[in-house]
């Protein structure tokens, strides 16, 4: 058994689509670019750390079953599915692409790195180490809900890893208008944890 004042933190980041079309675009989220100063502020202090950011991206081909249920968007190469270019994005964070071939591809779980990196592999715990993933990004009831969901079952089992959301990081599509409040329900009853960008700041860093 580890001993947990031996243990490590090792920050990871996860910031989920913040794209132009979900800012600005044919899928814009209500308040999207909201969620970039968060993103910046966190970020920066998980590299200042010495932790791992992430970005995740939807990466549509020009044709796939996803655009039956939504307007096209964040298609491969298109300004649409650039991140925002008030979006700190280094060439040392990994970027995840998502939803390549014929599926939804919501969850950033679903991503590869360039390098073959998967959200799983990224977030896994070495022996001597914990490790805390800070989650934003867009849309709440969407995305950020099934990447979230995604992680708590895969590392539920985990005691050494927290899944934590920014409150104020997050935006949600709405649809329906209990959406955002149905989507924050089901993250936290799944063992996510929710803070304000503030809170996270104070408490670990």
């Amino acid at each position: 058994m580890t001993n947990p004042e031996a243990q490590q933190t090792r920050n990871v980041f996860v910031g989920i689509d913040i794209q132009n079309d979900f800012i600005d675009g044919s899928l814009a989220v209500n308040e999207g670019a909201e969620v970039v100063a968060p993103a910046n502020t966190l970020s920066a202090e998980v590299r200042d750390d010495g932790g791992t950011v992430v970005w995740s991206r939807d990466w549509h081909p020009k044709e796939t079953p996803h655009f039956d249920a939504w307007p096209v968007h964040c298609v491969q190469e298109t300004r649409g599915a650039a991140f925002s270019a008030d979006l700190d994005v280094r060439e040392t964070d990994i970027v995840l692409s998502k939803g390549m071939g014929q599926t939804d591809g919501y969850s950033a779980m679903e991503g590869v790195g360039p390098a073959g990196q998967t959200l799983e592999s990224i977030i896994s715990p070495e022996s001597d180490e914990r490790v805390r993933a800070i989650m934003l990004g867009l849309a709440t009831d969407y995305c950020v809900r099934s990447t979230v969901l995604d992680s708590c079952v895969t590392f539920g089992d985990n005691p050494d890893v927290d899944i934590i959301i920014v409150r104020d990081g997050i935006r949600a599509v709405n649809i329906e208008p209990d959406d955002e409040q149905r989507a924050m329900q089901a993250m936290e009853e799944a063992g996510a944890i929710a803070m304000t960008s503030e809170e996270i700041r104070r408490a670990f860093f």
